[in-house]
């Protein structure tokens, strides 16, 4: 089943149970997923590299917009942010963990070879392929910052 398909389904189990965060937040990432597919590009095929793409734009929305409630003291606010990403969670492939992003990393510059810190492109370029969905590119960088020295 395409992760498309399965916000569509999600979206009416969430109705049938009256959840109104769920029906919220996937009705949402449903018509952002939609209005991406529409953009150049894509012409209107929605693909899961896609769904993944917006899953996780909307998921840092959320996580900021509750930050910067919980800094202002608006705590119920920023509860109601943090339920609509768990909402939207399930639809993001799991995340590496630090060892484990640290150990891909040293495969790839194994892998890759490059000649020391002006190789890094090239070790971005091919661990944002192997990696993407998996781990932030912030991430990616700084471990490969770190191990390239």
């Amino acid at each position: 089943m395409s992760l498309f398909q399965k916000i569509e389904d999600d979206l009416a189990d969430a109705r049938r149970r009256s959840d109104q965060v769920a029906l919220a937040s996937l009705g949402l990432l449903k018509s952002e997923v939609v209005n991406a597919s529409k953009e150049a590009g894509f012409k209107g095929s929605i693909d899961d590299a896609l769904v993944v793409s917006v899953a996780r734009k909307e998921l840092k929305r959320r996580q900021e917009s509750a930050d910067a409630y919980a800094g202002a003291g608006r705590a119920e606010a920023a509860q109601r942010e943090l339920d609509a990403a768990g909402v939207i969670k399930p639809f993001l492939p799991a995340q590496l963990s630090a060892e484990e992003l640290e150990a891909e990393l040293r495969k790839i510059i194994a892998q890759v070879n490059p000649s020391g810190p002006s190789g890094f492109g090239l070790v971005m370029k091919e661990a944002n392929q192997r990696l993407a969905g998996r781990a932030a590119g912030g991430e990616i960088a700084a471990t490969a910052k770190r191990l390239l020295g």
